[in-house]
């Protein structure tokens, strides 16, 4: 059967659009469906590796990334406590830089986007994909529009929605846990965290992050277990659980009071959850999964977005041959490209996994916190073992 498509991609973030981006490039014909209007912004540490800086290039996004995202980051800091360390942040070696820089997501996701669009990549936005019907030697995506519901038929189907979305495929829910994280971000300005630094954020029942973004913005993007904000938010009746938790944050993590004490908040904060970290599938039934929803790590080792726009280049590498011709091929694929995406993230996200149940425990920070004081490069063995310096092979 001839198909509409050579594929359907379904998710425009960072995984979905580079992924609909390099297809597109190989010469593929690709259809993206995304159900959000673009730019929006999202829960997210903004953080970019130096190790995407490759792929960055590839896509020809490194002019734009190095015009528009914060200050490098030389330092990996972590403040818990009445304790504010710092240390080296590992570098890479590339023509571009050595470091690390923080983007909105609202510039990130458009522009990628839009570099997706010149490519020859049908966008289908706002547009939701309500089903996905497999066909043996092809697949039926019904999708909705503002007007009405419409097929489009592909060979190859790549979801890359959130973990947090609404999921396509029908899971088993999930019930609420009293350990499920919570996540909430917003940004600030006037804050007196020095530029070059990133700092991890430790507090009872939770984490986060502080990092100079775009736009002389500071983003501070932090997780926090259900149980512990129902217990802060009980003691503060009528205040909302954004106010609850920045107060939390402030009694209990000196180094975050100080840099925020007198800064100003640019927006309202944003939230989302649960948070489902772990490893998940790459493939199954015929569909490939790219990005979170294929696996996530604690976003403590602030490797999202990297991991999301890596794991669409493996992707990419996996079909660069042209689309399977049989199912077996297709399962062939599969098992390649999970291969190739284990070998390259399963590491970072149990580090991840650590180093998060490590750090929200006020036990082990009181005795993590005076170890790291004596031996600061523990930070940065901790930012190496993440996934700071792990490049991917491209592939011209």
């Amino acid at each position: 059967m001839d198909c509409d498509f050579d594929a359907i991609i379904i998710g425009g973030g960072p995984a979905g659009a580079t992924a609909a981006l390099l297809l597109a490039r190989l010469g593929w014909s690709v259809a993206l469906i995304e159900k959000n209007t673009f730019p929006r912004p999202k829960v997210c540490g903004e953080f970019i590796s130096a190790t995407n800086f490759p792929l960055l290039m590839n896509l020809g996004l490194m002019d734009f990334y190095q015009q528009q995202a914060g200050p490098s980051i030389k330092r990996v800091g972590w403040f818990g406590g009445e304790k504010s360390l710092t240390a080296t942040m590992p570098a890479v070696n590339h023509s571009c830089g050595q470091w690390g820089r923080a983007l909105g997501r609202e510039y990130l996701d458009t522009v990628l986007l839009n570099e997706a669009k010149k490519a020859g990549v049908t966008i289908w936005q706002p547009c939701t994909a309500q089903q996905i019907m497999d066909k043996k030697n092809y697949f039926v995506c019904l999708i909705e529009t503002k007007k009405d519901l419409q097929e489009l038929t592909a060979r190859t189907v790549v979801i890359a929605q959130g973990s947090w979305e609404k999921a396509i495929i029908k899971k088993q829910q999930t019930p609420h846990k009293n350990l499920d994280l919570l996540a909430f971000k917003t940004h600030f300005r006037e804050t007196t965290l020095e530029e070059d630094l990133m700092a991890l954020i430790s507090f009872p029942g939770g984490y986060g992050g502080l990092v100079h973004s775009d736009n002389d913005r500071v983003s501070l993007s932090c997780c926090i277990r259900r149980d512990m904000l129902q217990k802060i938010r009980a003691n503060h009746p009528g205040q909302s659980a954004s106010e609850v938790l920045l107060e939390h944050l402030f009694l209990t993590c000196r180094g975050a009071e100080q840099v925020l004490a007198s800064a100003k908040q640019e927006e309202n904060w944003l939230s989302i959850g649960p948070l489902r970290p772990g490893i998940r599938y790459c493939y199954g039934n015929g569909l490939f999964y790219v990005g979170n929803i294929a696996g996530e790590a604690h976003p403590i080792i602030a490797e999202g977005i990297s991991m999301a726009m890596q794991s669409a280049w493996l992707l990419a590498i996996t079909l660069s041959k042209g689309p399977a011709n049989s199912r077996t091929d297709l399962i062939n694929r599969g098992v390649d490209y999970s291969k190739k995406w284990h070998q390259q993230f399963t590491l970072r996200i149990r580090a991840a996994a650590f180093f998060a149940h490590l750090t929200y425990h006020p036990r082990s920070m009181r005795l993590l916190l005076p170890l790291v004081a004596r031996f600061p490069e523990l930070l940065t063995f901790g930012a190496t073992l993440s996934g700071k310096k792990r490049q991917l092979q491209l592939l011209s």
